[in-house]
């Protein structure tokens, strides 16, 4: 009996595995400390600073951080849509066990890679949706919390379930919250980039 029931078990789905404390540890380091990046960069920054724009078709720095904000949603909600709807895949999760820390950095590094040219689709460029930079920072802040809190309390089974992030690739959902903050900082960088430019106010 004792083995018809083990057998019986055995057949049963696996539950949905949440995060484990490494992981979230890890995400939550990355979005706080990536949070860390552009409000020290944007802070000081005068009203000239800020608006500045290299060449009319770049962006300034308002804008970098107009499009971080909107896509910080965009992209947990994506997330959190996904652990409803997509099914657990636990081959490509065994797959995924041997070489976890491996495609976490691969993550971020693939996402601060400004050699890499992206377009960014029409509801995330930025339209002039704030009107200061006050009220940018504190979306910005907002949306961040939520990530956080999401990472930090979800019991969805981020590591079985896989998205297609690019033409020929996918990720899973616990890489693409790591895609959120890497944005952050790919965005940080273009911010560095426009303090850079010829032109760019001193105060």
């Amino acid at each position: 009996m004792r083995i018809w029931m083990g057998l019986a078990l055995m057949a049963l789905p696996l539950c949905a595995e949440p995060l484990s404390k490494g992981e979230r540890d890890q995400a939550m380091s990355h979005l706080h400390g990536t949070r860390k990046m552009v409000m020290d960069l944007i802070a000081p920054l005068s009203e000239a600073q800020w608006t500045f724009k290299a060449a009319p078709d770049r962006w300034s720095i308002a804008e970098c951080a107009e499009h971080i904000t909107e896509t910080e949603n965009l992209l947990r909600g994506l997330i959190q849509q996904s652990a409803k709807k997509l099914p657990v895949d636990e081959a490509k999760r065994t797959a995924q066990v041997t070489k976890k820390d491996a495609s976490a950095k691969a993550v971020l590094s693939s996402m601060t890679d400004r050699s890499k040219p992206a377009t960014a689709p029409g509801e995330i460029r930025p339209t002039g949706r704030y009107a200061t930079k006050a009220a940018l920072v504190a979306a910005f802040n907002t949306r961040r919390d939520e990530t956080i809190r999401y990472v930090e309390t979800t019991e969805d089974d981020l590591r079985g379930r896989f998205m297609k992030a690019g033409p020929v690739s996918e990720r899973d959902l616990y890489e693409m919250v790591l895609v959120i903050s890497g944005h952050s900082e790919r965005h940080t960088l273009q911010m560095k980039e426009v303090m850079a430019a010829p032109g760019y106010p001193k105060q």
